[in-house]
């Protein structure tokens, strides 16, 4: 009896030794974890309540910096990178890029010797073959836009040059660059916005994007004379305008009509440092200068000078005869040279 008593003593102790040890063995493993995370204000903050669950909620972290996004806004309206330059060489040498080039004076011409002159307004429609360099959206070494439009307009912003309003062609009213931001993008408005989490109200200042790729003709000013000293026909273009397009309510085409001008003599200097692109030769460019003095585009008469002052579409409403009394006012100014000669 004794030795049964003394085994059930032995076998106690025995589950009471092991016991102890592993609540020593839990408590020694417990001073070692980690203590959970204390929540942050935002997190603590039990008055963000969202709207449709009534539950307190967390607002969720600002999102970091996506790389390569846009930093700021180029003052157009659609956000762009700060222009970056190539940090490596992007072909087989390295080209010049700084712009030093002038134009080359035009040749003065006497009043007295103008015999002969006729002023025409023509448009340079960019969808056509020989006008896509117009289009040409690409950033050069320099992370400079070529888009001809972009070009125009940072012009203009920079002050290099100045904007005059499209209320006529005779440039006689200067206008800001703010304003022809507002022509393009619509004026900033501030509308109610509503955090769809917090459910915070807020005003919010925004404008309208604006995609240069969407002005696809220009409108240009030139005058046609007839040197008597020279003995030639000569041009001069006087002004350029970007053309856009007015929608009717149901969506469908209103019009075209001039955003700005720009008088030409004072652009042929800063259109002098950019090149045009080469669809066919790389390595052979020109500046838009020469492609404007060199005639490298195509166009259509929209108006010749004339008593009533109207534009051919005015008194023609068929497009196909409009075109056809252009080129019948370009086949007359021909062959008015002609008729200069002695023979």
């Amino acid at each position: 009896m004794r030795a049964v008593i003394l085994n059930k003593i032995g076998w106690c102790s025995l589950m009471l030794v092991i016991l102890l040890a592993s609540q020593a063995d839990a408590q020694r493993r417990g001073g070692t974890r980690r203590k959970p995370a204390t929540p942050d204000a935002a997190t603590q903050d039990a008055s963000v309540v969202n709207p449709a669950t009534g539950n307190s909620v967390a607002p969720p972290p600002p999102p970091p910096p996506t790389p390569g996004a846009s930093l700021r806004p180029d003052g157009i309206g659609i956000p762009v990178d700060t222009p970056r330059k190539s940090q490596r060489i992007d072909g087989i040498s390295e080209k010049n890029f700084i712009k030093d080039r002038t134009p080359i004076a035009y040749d003065h011409i006497r009043s007295d010797d103008e015999f002969w002159e006729k002023k025409i307004w023509q448009v340079i429609d960019t969808r056509e073959k020989m006008n896509l360099p117009f289009q040409y959206n690409v950033e050069d070494e320099n992370g400079t836009s070529q888009l001809f439009i972009n070009i125009l307009l940072n012009a203009i912003k920079s002050k290099e040059v100045e904007a005059f309003s499209a209320i006529d062609d005779r440039f006689t009213t200067p206008i800001a660059y703010e304003e022809i931001q507002n022509k393009l993008s619509g004026e900033e408005k501030t509308i109610r916005s509503i955090d769809p989490v917090t459910g915070e109200e807020k005003m919010v200042t925004t404008r309208d994007e604006f995609d240069p790729r969407t002005v696809v003709q220009y409108k240009i000013k030139e005058i046609w004379v007839f040197d008597k000293e020279a003995s030639q026909l000569k041009v001069r273009i006087l002004g350029i305008a970007p053309m856009v397009s007015r929608m009717n309510e149901d969506g469908s085409f209103r019009a075209a009509i001039p955003l700005f001008w720009v008088y030409y003599p004072d652009m042929r200097p800063i259109l002098a440092k950019y090149d045009v692109y080469n669809q066919n030769n790389d390595a052979a460019t020109m500046s838009w200068e020469d492609l404007f003095e060199m005639r490298f585009f195509t166009s259509f008469i929209t108006k010749e000078n004339n008593t009533y002052n109207r534009e051919i579409k005015d008194y023609i409403k068929d497009g196909t005869m409009r075109l056809l009394e252009g080129q019948a006012v370009k086949d007359k100014i021909f062959n008015k040279e002609q008729d200069m000669w002695q023979y």
